[in-house]
């Protein structure tokens, strides 16, 4: 009898445990936004949806830097591939693509005044993007 008490308490404990894992996991990925992720300073200029997630230009005016970052909408948790790119006309592309549960890490590239910028952001069965804007 006190085993089956003392199995029925560690099993107990034990779905109490998965259960807070759980909720520590879906917190932490809300608390995730794409400023919070590209730093402080950083404010959205623009963003692109596409299935299976959303790519995001931040610009830090500041620093005179942008940062591309894209989160998953779809398999959120689960590792797939996606990617973000930011391209500075005259100036060069800079991606990062990697097998991530929520988002890529984010890329950053300088941005001299009055450049234009685009970017883009997907997984590997769809992409988004823009095209050359002015940076605000």
């Amino acid at each position: 009898m006190t085993l089956m008490k003392t199995a029925a308490g560690v099993a107990a404990l034990g779905l109490a445990v998965v259960c807070t894992t759980a909720t520590a996991s879906a917190s932490r990925q809300a608390a995730e936004t794409p400023a919070v992720v590209c730093g402080p300073g950083y404010q959205v200029e623009r963003e692109a949806s596409f299935t299976g997630g959303v790519a995001y230009l931040l610009y830090n005016a500041a620093k005179r830097n942008a940062c591309a970052v894209t989160f998953k909408t779809k398999e959120v948790g689960a590792r797939t591939l996606v990617w973000s790119a930011v391209d500075v006309k005259g100036a060069g592309v800079v991606k990062n693509e990697e097998i991530t549960p929520l988002h890529t890490v984010p890329v950053y590239h300088a941005v001299p005044a009055g450049a234009y910028v685009k970017f883009s952001g997907g997984t590997k069965t769809a992409d988004s993007g823009g095209g050359y804007e002015q940076v605000k």
